[in-house]
């Protein structure tokens, strides 16, 4: 019995080790994996990165502040084994978003367009975000981080992302879109919500009548958004607004919508004289 005991613990530490070793990346799959640790450190930011991206292709990274204004960034190449380090400059005050990404946007060698395709067209999995280039569509893989003065920790693990399940009706031209949650801190609004818009569409949104501190966002994978405003309180017109205008965005988007708006249809479409937009105005009542 202690012999059959033995030999039953040792199967199932062979079959934990096997399931261990089929779940890490492998090097060169089409399903891309990029990870690692950043490290806070001093006046730099660290990052000691992991991926299964073959030798030689090569990532950018970035630090962004505010909206969206690089404050630092830097380009490594991968190693044998997958892995990259970046150094950067430390933001210092607030919040800040680390970026870690792999496109064909920039130079990559001959060798690395073959093993993902043309624009990175063979790339899949939850790491690649669509992006377009010179009017072409494109893929790009690329995985962040937020740094909050709030953070106990100084080191920090990029984590995979989490996408919900697309819209049924997703890319229709009856477009609804859906606020979720609405959460401030005194300083600023946060916004998450969900649409049936295209990936990569652009919206504005705004809060009462300041549109001249408007945010703008692009739609994610999976039709979720996320929109930040700075905080203001208003008696007359508490609601938040969200634009949709098919104009001047990737081509995709302008011929699934028309250049002008004019495939758009529903109750959210709202008529400018010589286009078609898409307008939600979500009430708010102040805590």
């Amino acid at each position: 019995m202690k012999t059959r005991g033995i030999l039953i613990t040792s199967i199932l530490l062979t079959l934990l080790f096997l399931a261990a070793c089929s779940s890490k990346p492998k090097l060169g799959d089409a399903e891309i994996y990029l990870g690692g640790e950043v490290k806070e450190k001093d006046d730099k930011i660290l990052i000691d990165g992991k991926s299964n991206l073959i030798q030689g292709a090569r990532v950018v990274g970035k630090v962004i502040v505010g909206e969206n204004e690089v404050l630092s960034d830097s380009t490594e190449i991968v190693g044998k084994d997958g892995s990259f380090s970046m150094e950067l400059d430390h933001h210092k005050y607030g919040e800040a978003e680390v970026v870690v990404t792999f496109d064909f946007k920039g130079m990559q060698d001959e060798a690395i367009i073959e093993q993902y395709g043309e624009g990175g067209k063979d790339m899949k999995g939850p790491y690649i975000y669509m992006d377009e280039h010179w009017d072409e569509l494109v893929q790009k893989a690329e995985v962040r981080l937020t740094l909050s003065p709030d953070d106990e920790s100084d080191t920090h693990a990029f984590t995979e992302p989490e996408w919900q399940e697309r819209p049924e009706d997703y890319g229709d031209p009856r477009v609804w879109i859906e606020v979720d949650e609405v959460t401030t801190d005194d300083e600023y609004f946060y916004l998450k919500g969900k649409t049936n818009l295209l990936e990569g569409s652009k919206i504005t949104g705004y809060y009462s009548d300041r549109w001249h501190l408007a945010d703008n966002t692009r739609i994610k994978p999976d039709g979720t958004f996320e929109l930040k405003f700075e905080y203001w309180y208003s008696e007359d017109d508490p609601s938040f607004t969200i634009k949709f205008e098919p104009y001047s965005q990737w081509h995709t988007i302008e011929e699934a919508y028309g250049r002008n708006g004019e495939k758009l249809v529903g109750n959210l479409v709202e008529d400018s004289g010589s286009s078609q937009l898409i307008r939600k105005v979500i009430e708010y009542e102040h805590e």
